[in-house]
């Protein structure tokens, strides 16, 4: 048995089998990124969708991880979900989406298992000048997959001890405030 490594992927070989696959998510930034450059650097295409009010730059530095079509469009985050898991079934495509729902649970649960990664990379980082654990953690809520993954990683590791953890959100898209505010279980 041998792992196949994301070098391996990059191989003339994979990336001629995987040229027509193109990837397709919804974003504000940084996972639709993170699409476009894994389709760049194996030879696909990524669409991305970002919703109404989504900056400029950050479509710009989407692009120009190269391979990747951005549409800036006048939908709120989840109708550009549900726009791009529609394009997916109607063309074809691989939709890479951090958020699940019903039917929809492999790839989101993939994606919060790597963001464990970025965690446990902090931490040897951390590690590596003396510092056994952080005493406080700052995460981007976002739409919770990253900091619920990163937040249970470090929970895990420091369940004696965890840090004190702050999620925090941007005033302009309080979610995580207004879902708390609501004190209705949603």
């Amino acid at each position: 048995y041998k792992s196949t490594t994301f070098k391996d992927l990059q191989s003339q070989d994979i990336k001629e089998k995987l040229k027509d696959i193109v990837f397709v998510t919804a974003t504000d930034g940084n996972h639709g990124k993170g699409i476009a450059w894994a389709a760049n650097k194996l030879g696909c295409k990524s669409v991305v969708f970002m919703p109404k009010g989504s900056v400029l730059a950050r479509a710009k530095a989407i692009e120009s991880m190269g391979n990747s079509t951005v549409t800036i469009t006048d939908l709120n985050y989840d109708d550009a979900v549900r726009k791009a898991a529609s394009l997916a079934d109607e063309k074809g495509w691989y939709l890479v989406q951090d958020t699940a729902w019903e039917g929809y649970e492999d790839i989101p649960n993939f994606i919060s298992q790597g963001y464990t990664i970025m965690a446990k990379e902090a931490l040897d980082e951390l590690n590596e000048l003396g510092i056994e654990k952080p005493t406080h953690l700052f995460l981007q809520a976002g739409v919770g997959s990253m900091a619920g993954s990163v937040l249970g990683y470090m929970v895990n590791r420091f369940d004696k001890n965890p840090p004190i953890t702050t999620i925090v959100e941007p005033a302009t898209v309080a979610c995580i405030y207004k879902s708390a505010k609501a004190d209705d279980s949603k």
